[in-house]
């Protein structure tokens, strides 16, 4: 799927006509194995195309202008279904966000995240926006002073998808934020026999000494949980634990689902009302 085959009238649309949709991927707290947040990834529901990911559209979106209606789509629903897990029996959770440099550096947006957050009765740091280290180095100067207004807007900022270490460790370690969300670069393999573990063992320690705490993504094997147990990384999420789920489903995890841990989970997931998709890689139960 290419950037070129989506019709931008359609794209257009998207933001009123109903074809957008996010989906919630379960983060876990490793110690414990308990869910500690969801991801919120977004999909567009192309009436010929099927279901397309950002990947297949986001280019679009800022070339001609829709980035900003589609992303507040995004924030405004996510906040909502934020607002409410607070009626679930049970903790309430962080929710991510996927943020792109033209979004923040759209003016106002600080404004709308603080308007938004006050609106649904959000806790601080309970709505998180995750920004790519890309984007970090596409903002330079400009990083700090913007994600420092986000902060004070009252949400949680991580680095998502990190993978240059070099190249951008530093500069990151410099900046306002709360989390390191380690790529599927780093965690592929972690747990296997030779594999080298020290630009993990590396990011960890820089990242704890800071204060931030750090998340494995894309995590499907039971070794790889365990090592980055052992390790001392933080959270995770992948395919080990659970796909992208619709809102309906992801309440009942969050309602329910005590957690993954140790290559046990709890609960049962041929108990759940719905399938939780697993990796031909993944434990069979």
């Amino acid at each position: 799927m290419t950037t070129a085959t989506v019709d931008p009238a359609c794209l257009q649309r998207a933001a009123t006509d109903g074809t957008l949709e996010l989906l919630y991927q379960p983060e876990i707290d490793l110690d414990s194995g308990a869910i500690v947040a969801m991801e919120g990834l977004l999909r567009w529901h192309h009436r010929d195309l099927g279901v397309l990911g950002p990947a297949d559209f986001l280019d679009l979106a800022i070339s001609s202008g829709q980035i900003s209606p589609i992303g507040e789509w995004v924030l405004r629903t996510g906040a909502a279904e934020a607002a409410s897990w607070r009626d679930l029996r049970a903790p309430v959770r962080q929710l991510w966000l996927n943020v792109s440099t033209a979004q923040l550096r759209a003016p106002g947006f600080p404004e709308l995240v603080a308007a938004v957050v006050a609106e649904h009765g959000l806790t601080p740091g309970c709505l998180g926006l995750e920004l790519t280290e890309r984007t970090v180095l596409e903002l330079g100067a400009e990083a700090a002073p913007r994600l420092r207004a986000l902060r004070a807007a009252g949400v949680s900022l991580a680095v998502d998808d990190f993978t240059s270490f070099y190249a951008t460790l530093g500069a990151i370690e410099a900046l306002p934020i709360d989390a390191i969300k380690l790529g599927h670069r780093y965690v592929r393999g972690v747990g296997d026999a030779g594999h080298d573990d020290a630009l993990v063992i590396s990011v960890l320690a820089r990242a704890h000494a800071r204060g931030l705490y750090v998340v494995a993504e894309g995590v499907e094997t039971w070794s790889e949980q365990a090592r980055l147990t052992e390790l001392g990384c933080d959270r995770a999420h992948g395919w080990l634990f659970a796909s992208a789920q619709r809102a309906d489903k992801s309440r009942w995890l969050l309602a329910q689902g005590s957690g993954w841990r140790g290559g046990v989970v709890s609960p049962d997931l041929r108990a759940l009302p719905f399938p939780v998709q697993r990796p031909a890689t993944a434990e069979a139960l």
